[in-house]
């Protein structure tokens, strides 16, 4: 929609010139502009590359496709050559062309002055992963069942991370910060390294190399500028905490692994489920305390997963049509 906006706002400026900075004189063009939020943005827009172009205005585009008709047709000259009802068939041609090449014009130029890039959408399903190479160079390896979006502006490289998790490794442009957002925080970089996970109730960014800048989502939480090896944890409550867990762990799954040093039985099951189109479930009636689970796991393997977990806390694996449940 904002495209649309903006392509149109080119061809007003384009066909009415310096007059369309006063649309209340055009009810077409007053009429369009209030059609939709974006459409009035577009026309500020254009607006402002109008005073910023002055000397490409001053062409007068129109003004060139009279000359042209003129130069095609030099028998009617004159006060706009007029015959009768107007313009004849071989005299609208050069005109229109003159018209449609300024719009070509001032619609490219506008296009570079602001840099518009419509958001390329990445997304991966359950269990699987995808490396790719943003405009900038800069590369994303989203994990399982994740999804984000990437529009890059003459100011700002924006990631919208709609769920999921991903790794970033940040190219260097110091004119155009790279920032991550999701429900609960935003991440800004320069050239850096890091993973962002936001699943759940809760938003992780790991930060592998360099520096980077978190900011909570939720009003009166302090910022957080991080340090390599360090993890921020934003809960959708208000909480926030810092450690420094095992980056091995928190980057295998780029390699089809989950790793797990002493974590809950529950977590386990919780971690592992993300990769698995057929679930692990504990029975209400387990007992899963004082079990704690540590080792290296192929996540495409939830039955073995799913085995070992059983021996480890002592229980039974059922394997049924729809899931994999662990009972006494």
């Amino acid at each position: 929609m904002t495209g649309r906006a903006e392509a149109e706002a080119a061809v007003w400026f384009a066909r009415l010139g310096d007059d369309a900075r006063s649309p209340e004189g055009h009810c077409g063009l007053a009429s369009w502009r209030g059609e939709r939020p974006a459409n009035a943005a577009a026309l500020a827009e254009m607006e402002a590359l109008w005073s910023d172009l002055e000397h490409v205005a001053a062409l007068s585009f129109y003004s060139s496709g009279v000359a042209a008709a003129r130069a095609a047709d030099p028998q009617r000259g004159g006060e706009g050559g007029r015959a009768g009802s107007g313009l004849t068939r071989a005299r609208t041609w050069p005109v229109a062309a003159g018209i449609a090449a300024a719009v070509a014009t001032l619609m490219l130029v506008f296009a570079w002055h602001l840099r518009i890039t419509s958001p390329t959408i990445f997304e991966t399903p359950v269990g699987g992963r995808q490396v790719a190479s943003l405009p900038d160079a800069s590369r994303v390896t989203l994990n399982t069942n994740s999804r984000l979006s990437a529009r890059f502006t003459g100011s700002e490289r924006l990631i919208m991370l709609d769920r999921g998790e991903a790794l970033f490794e940040v190219s260097k442009d110091p004119d155009r910060p790279f920032v991550v957002q999701t429900r609960l925080g935003r991440v800004t970089a320069l050239g850096t390294k890091f993973v962002v996970r936001d699943w759940q109730d809760v938003m992780e960014v790991t930060l592998l190399s360099g520096s980077v800048l978190v900011d909570p989502q939720k009003s009166g939480q302090a910022s957080f500028i991080m340090a390599p090896g360090q993890r921020v944890r934003l809960g959708v409550t208000g909480s926030a905490t810092v450690d420094k867990p095992s980056l091995p762990a928190v980057t295998a799954w780029r390699d089809g692994r989950l790793i797990l040093q002493d974590m809950s039985a529950v977590a386990a099951v919780r971690e592992m489920n993300r990769y698995g189109r057929k679930p692990i479930t504990l029975d209400p009636s387990v007992s899963t305390e004082q079990c704690q689970v540590s080792g290296v796991f192929r996540v495409a393997d939830t039955e073995r997963f799913a085995n070992s977990l059983a021996r480890i806390c002592g229980l039974r694996l059922v394997r049924l049509d729809d899931r994999y449940l662990i009972e006494p």
